[in-house]
């Protein structure tokens, strides 16, 4: 991005869309046991139980788009911040918020090979 190479294609960050959905994916995978991805996984390898979760991702990918002209006027309204990034946020060049999250990544998988994780 810095030598022109590549554009950003930020989308709007909506602080009701996020919470609301957030919460939703949240208690659906914590009833679920499975997130989308490992679910199509289990049913590769024959969990048939894994069947209605899957089910039930599908009905509420339905409920969403029929509920999304509604939510549009409502829910996707509350706290748009517009097309912020984290460096924005705290005011900092991305180089720094780049460099902070490269040391706690390293850091972490040091962590785990040390815990034997």
């Amino acid at each position: 991005k810095d030598m022109g190479l590549v554009k950003l294609s930020l989308k709007a960050t909506i602080l009701g869309g996020n919470i609301v959905g957030g919460l939703l994916f949240g208690i659906g995978w914590g009833l679920f046991g499975y997130c989308p991805g490992t679910a199509v996984g289990a049913l590769g390898e024959g969990r048939w139980d894994v069947v209605w979760g899957i089910m039930g991702m599908l009905a509420g990918a339905g409920l969403y788009a029929e509920a999304f002209p509604l939510m549009k006027k409502t829910v996707l309204t509350w706290g748009d911040l517009g097309k912020i990034t984290l460096p924005q946020v705290i005011g900092v060049n991305h180089w720094v918020v780049i460099a902070i999250l490269w040391v706690i990544g390293i850091g972490m998988f040091w962590l785990f090979e040390k815990k034997n994780l």
